[in-house]
């Protein structure tokens, strides 16, 4: 295993990542890079594609971006 940084990524399920957000462990930010591993490379990408910063105002777009992505397979019935 070439990459051993990848043991100190830690990613949490949907409802702890909830808790922390509420509970102001976290923000925006820290929800979505720690959400996945996909989700925090797609989020990265996101960011440098538009050449945004990498903070809690663009994590929020970013999950705004994902609900709608999440409702359209919805109604196209494919989630």
């Amino acid at each position: 295993m070439m990459n051993e940084k990848l043991g100190t990524e830690r990613f949490y399920p949907e409802e702890t990542l909830v808790e922390k957000v509420q509970s102001g462990v976290f923000g925006w930010l820290g929800y979505v890079t720690h959400h996945s591993k996909a989700w925090k490379q797609e989020y990265e990408r996101y960011c440098r594609l538009r050449e945004l910063p990498m903070n809690d105002g663009t994590a929020e777009k970013f999950l705004q971006m994902k609900q709608e992505e999440l409702e359209e397979a919805i109604a196209n019935g494919d989630a």
